[in-house]
Order: C-alpha cells, then sequence, then structure tokens
C-alpha cells in the first residue's frame, strides 16, 4: 500500500502537466472559443450580473458563469447556503490566462482551504471589457470527500465575486458581492415550441395591501376569457412583482363552480376567514399551483390544460400566500400569473391531484423531534374507485410539487402498486423552504387501480418549545405533493388524516365535552386537562424524544381518515371513510442510479494520465 501512495504522490505532481483542465490552462482570452449551448440557466443575483448555464450528461456535469467583472468568480455547493462545509472553486482569466482552482470550506469557520484532490476541469475562460466567462465540468460523484455529490436533491448553490482576480495571498474577501440560490441542477428540461397563434392571459390581484402579520392568504375569483372553441393552456409564468420575491410564497389557481356569475367578480378578501364571500366556498378543485422560487411551468408538447369547453372553468379563484414574518408595513402587492394558451390543441388534457396529509388541526408534531415523519395516503381503495371508472387503463405522471413549511427537511412520494413498493415518485432530501417548483420527471409514471401513494415529510422541531400543527401559517405544517398528469379524471384530492381519538388517548385524555360546541374542542377529564382546549392539553403533556418517538410509531398504525373529492365538489364514495394505513417499512435510500464505483489510489481520472501512472507505480512497487 505504502508504494501504491508513492505513486499517487509522483503523478499527482505531474498532473498540470498531463491534463488540460489542470490548476492553470494552456489557452488565452484572446483565443477564438467555441462557447458551449446549456440547457439550462439561472440567474443567481438580483441585479442580473452574475448567470449561471449547465448540462449534464451521464454522470458529469458542466457548468459555465458568465459575471459582470474581470476579477475572479467564485460558485459552490452549500449544505445550507452559507460558506460553512461547502465545496467551492474559484476561477478567472488574469494576464490573458483562464485559471481554476477547486476549494473547500469543511472548517466551520468558512475559511477557503485548496482541495488535495482537483476534481474541476477547466473547459475555457475568457474576459473582455466587462464580463469574465469560466466553464468547467466535474463528475456528479467525484468520490472526493471534500467534495458534495450532486443528486436529484435541491442544492443550494453559493456564489461570489471580485473586481480583482486572485493574488499570491488567495482570493481576497468579495465584501456584498455574493449570495445564495437554491436550484435543481439535474431536474429535466422540458423542451416544448410556442405557436404563433398563442394567446396570453393575466390573472393579477389589484393593489392588495399585505397586512401586517406572519401569514396572509388573498383570495379573489378571475373569470376566463370567453372563448367559442376548445383551447389549450400550454405554459404558465409567475408574475412576481419585484421586490416582493420573499413575500409572496405560493400561488394556487382553483376552478370554480358553474353556477357562479359575475357578481363573484372584482371583490377581494382573505381566504378562510369568517367574512369572506360565499362564493369562495364553490371554488375547490386546484388547476395550477407555484411556489416561492419556481420558474414558469410548460406542459409537455403532447398535454395541455382545457379552457373553452362546458366541462371548464368559466371562473377561476386564486389564492395567493404571503409570507410576512417580519410583519411589515406598507407593502401593496400585484402579483398573479400569466396563462400562455393556444387554439392549437394537444392530444391530452391535463389534470393535478393534490395527495397527502388533509390540512387540519388533527396533524401535528410534538416538540423537540430532530427526525419526525409524517404519512398522508393516497389510498389504493380511492384510486381504484376512480380510476376504474375514469380510466382502467390508468394516467401518467409528468411533474410532481412537494410542498411543505418550514421544519420541513425531506419529502417524498413512495409508490405501491398490489402492496410492493415501486420506486419514488419524487423526493426531495434536502429540502428548501423557500424553493419549491414543479419538478419534471424523468420517466413518466402510471398509476393503475389498484395502486396508492403515501407522502412522506420528515420534520425537524428541535428549535420548538410546543406543539407544531397542520395549518395555513408558515409557522404551521404541511405535507402536500402536487401530480401533474393525464388525460384528466375526476379527481382533484386523494389524502388521508389519522383519527384524533388515539392521539388523545396517548396523553391520556379520557373524555371531552359533548356536544363540541367550539373548536378546538373541550377536553372533560382528566382533570389535569378539564377545560382545556385539546391543543391546549396536547401542549401541556411533557414531551421528551422517546414520547415524540412513540407518538410517531402510534401515529403510523392507527385509523385514517379517506378523502377523496371529484371536482365541483362531489366526493367518491370510499371519501370520509376510516380506515387502517398499510404497514410500510421504513423507507430507506437507494443509491442505485447514482452508484460509482470510487477508485482505489492507484487510479486516475484521466485516461491520459493512465499509461503513465501504470508505468509509475510498476516502476516504484518493484523498487520496494
Amino acid at each position: 500500500m505504502q508504494s501504491c501512495l508513492w505513486c499517487l504522490v509522483l503523478v499527482a505532481g505531474l498532473l498540470p502537466l498531463l491534463l488540460p483542465g489542470a490548476a492553470t490552462a494552456t489557452a488565452t482570452a484572446t483565443d477564438t472559443w467555441p462557447r458551449t449551448t446549456y440547457r439550462h440557466h439561472a440567474v443567481l443575483d438580483a441585479n442580473g450580473k452574475y448567470h449561471l448555464r449547465w448540462d449534464h450528461h451521464a454522470a458529469r456535469i458542466t457548468f459555465e458563469v458568465e459575471v459582470e467583472t474581470r476579477g475572479y468568480v467564485g460558485l459552490g455547493i452549500s449544505p445550507t447556503g452559507s460558506m460553512a462545509r461547502s465545496d467551492m472553486i474559484v476561477g478567472g482569466v488574469a494576464n490573458g490566462r483562464p485559471y481554476l482552482k477547486d476549494y473547500n470550506t469543511l472548517n466551520i469557520d468558512g475559511k477557503l482551504n485548496k482541495d488535495y484532490q482537483q476534481d474541476y476541469h477547466l473547459e475555457y475562460g475568457m474576459e473582455n471589457d466587462t464580463h469574465t466567462i469560466i466553464a468547467f465540468s466535474r463528475d456528479l460523484n467525484t468520490c472526493d470527500n471534500e467534495d458534495k455529490i450532486i443528486t436529484e436533491n435541491t442544492v443550494r448553490v453559493i456564489w461570489a465575486y471580485h473586481p480583482d482576480d486572485v493574488g499570491q495571498d488567495g482570493p481576497q474577501y468579495h465584501s456584498s458581492n455574493c449570495g445564495r440560490k437554491s436550484l435543481h441542477l439535474l431536474n429535466p428540461e422540458m423542451e416544448t415550441s410556442i405557436p404563433s397563434d398563442v394567446l396570453t392571459f393575466n390573472i393579477r390581484h389589484q393593489n392588495v395591501l399585505i397586512p401586517e402579520k406572519g401569514t396572509t392568504y388573498w383570495c379573489q375569483i378571475f373569470k376566463v376569457p370567453t372563448l367559442t372553441k376548445k383551447h389549450h393552456v400550454i405554459k404558465v409564468d409567475p408574475i412576481i412583482q419585484k421586490g416582493h420575491e420573499h413575500l409572496v410564497h405560493h400561488i394556487l389557481l382553483y376552478q370554480c363552480h358553474n353556477s357562479l356569475n359575475d357578481s363573484a367578480l372584482d371583490i377581494g378578501h382573505e381566504c378562510y376567514h369568517s367574512n369572506m364571500p360565499d362564493d369562495f366556498l364553490y371554488c375547490e378543485s386546484i388547476i395550477m399551483a407555484w411556489a416561492i422560487g419556481g420558474k414558469g411551468f410548460s406542459f409537455p408538447p403532447d398535454v395541455g390544460l382545457s379552457l373553452g369547453t362546458a366541462d371548464d372553468p368559466t371562473y377561476v379563484l386564486m389564492e395567493v400566500h404571503y409570507d410576512n414574518p417580519g410583519f411589515q408595513q406598507g407593502y401593496v402587492d400585484s402579483s398573479g400569473l400569466k396563462l400562455i394558451y393556444t387554439p392549437t390543441l394537444r392530444k391530452y388534457d391535463a389534470g393535478i391531484i393534490e395527495t397527502g396529509v388533509w390540512v387540519s388541526l388533527y396533524h401535528m408534531i410534538p416538540p423537540d423531534m430532530p427526525n419526525y415523519i409524517s404519512q398522508g395516503h393516497c389510498s389504493m381503495e380511492c384510486l381504484q374507485e376512480a380510476l376504474s371508472e375514469e380510466k382502467p387503463s390508468g394516467i401518467h405522471v409528468f411533474a410532481v410539487l412537494l410542498h411543505s413549511h418550514l421544519a420541513g427537511r425531506a419529502l417524498r412520494v413512495r409508490h405501491f402498486r398490489q402492496s410492493v413498493e415501486q420506486p419514488l415518485l419524487a423526493y426531495d432530501d434536502e429540502f428548501d423552504f423557500n424553493f419549491q417548483e414543479f419538478r419534471y420527471m424523468k420517466e413518466e409514471r402510471v398509476l393503475l387501480p389498484g395502486d396508492s401513494l403515501v407522502t412522506e415529510c420528515e420534520y425537524n422541531t428541535r428549535s420548538r418549545r410546543n406543539m407544531t400543527w397542520g395549518g395555513l401559517s408558515t409557522r404551521d405544517e404541511m405535507c402536500l405533493s402536487y401530480l401533474l398528469y393525464y388525460p384528466k379524471i375526476d379527481l382533484s384530492r386523494c389524502e388521508s388524516l389519522p383519527e384524533i381519538a388515539p392521539q388523545l388517548k396517548f396523553i391520556g385524555v379520557k373524555e371531552i365535552y359533548h356536544p363540541v360546541m367550539t373548536w378546538p374542542f373541550i377536553i372533560k377529564s382528566p382533570k389535569k386537562y378539564k377545560h382545556l382546549s385539546f391543543t391546549e392539553a396536547m401542549n401541556k403533556f411533557r414531551w421528551s424524544r422517546k414520547k415524540g418517538r412513540e407518538f410517531n410509531n402510534l401515529v403510523h398504525g392507527i385509523e385514517m381518515n379517506i378523502r377523496c373529492a371529484k371536482h365541483d365538489q362531489q366526493e367518491w364514495q370510499v371519501n370520509g371513510i376510516p380506515v387502517l394505513p398499510p404497514a410500510l417499512t421504513p423507507w430507506e435510500p437507494k443509491l442505485e442510479s447514482q452508484s460509482v464505483t470510487c477508485r482505489t489510489t492507484c487510479q486516475f481520472l484521466d485516461p491520459l494520465s493512465i499509461p503513465l501512472s501504470l508505468t509509475l507505480c510498476a516502476v516504484f512497487t518493484t523498487g520496494m
């Protein structure tokens, strides 16, 4: 083994001579470089000065950064969005020569350290009077403990730049020229062409004064364009008022019952409020969703959202969730959605199903739990009934949006067929509350009668001293997944909610007051909980992590109430029926699709170095 290590040291010393992408490249900025075309693009800063482009093929990913500077540029992957414990590169063009170094900040103070193993390959670099462009590539898994593995999870990208290049003492401090942005680096890109006959329709709130409180849901009903024939919506873009990106957390678009008339229009009000217009109650079927950090969404080339037929919405309700934890004053918002539609019809109508845990106080998470898992079931009974009647050959899921709030850490959708688990439908083990968007699936997934889905959400409540409740506020929790699919069937929600009685029994509740006159309802006995609401009793209970784990196991095995809803406020027969959840084995991560055979110390990254490395290894092994 010692001889092999000598080989590694010697060949590592020769790497700058062997590898064209080593720390200093022979190309100059004055050379004519054919810039690569990339499928993905994101602007990382608010001023449009830092552009990131990327593409990936098989097990390798290539980046190009274009930054308004003539100094160095930095790009990194961080577990939290901060500098600490990050994987970084710093590059630029100095004296006509591009350069690139692989760094890490494994120390908690965020200090840059050069990686012993330089895993980023410089592709090209150039600059002009205003901008620097650097392109580089790496393996998704470099087999280097100082590099982050790039997966389908959310990736927190950190960036920085400086007006000066890297000097002998290393990069100078970037000051305020830095930031972070969450991205899905491996998200498939939906390639779709926009026909010349497209029309647009903007649905926007008008001058909503955002209240001085943490959470506001604002609703208004809009009338869709009057059409004489069927059209298809092929793209939906968010319209977020500039400067309000941090306030607009998500937007939902609901189809309203066609019994409404124009008197319902032009009335904006808080949703879920005792004084809200009654017309809001007739808008329950979700037809589109957008969440913070997301971009516009394009439907697949053969799929569109139908408008213009008798079954399509005449009226829609737009719900905007404003998140204002700082109770800021004076914000007036006119955000919304742009619908791009066409008379050129596609083959299939799209639909959307909300699955997961029914939003309710009966969904509860104990305090101080480093890992608590909620499960929301789209039950076999619901899918069996709906699909057997509507589409026995199944529906095709092509995109998924995973949705949770501040305590959420990881989400996934498990798929079962006749109780046999299939590959995950969707997952994100690095969930970021501030970045939620529809993610296209690599391959469409067919759901058949007899299938079932389980949306699992992992929460961390270590910083909380009271129960976390299912609810609308961002300090409350949700555990939902939105499935975009085709062809459309009459199913809008497929969810579950654990029964409350066993949860109350866990903390020792014996009896509640009947009839129930208040919400949350009131406890009658035992004495220690008497006259307390059930939420107050849950908070009074002396929780420990051991008790929290026991409670979590209990909730996974008790009866659940099924929600199986059609459009237009109708329900399938299984709706409301209590059933026992299936017994599930705990989910374990499977990395077969990302498996990499990491090289031994006598193996090298570039095939050009193999002959020399083998020769040196043979010489020094023999010599030893």
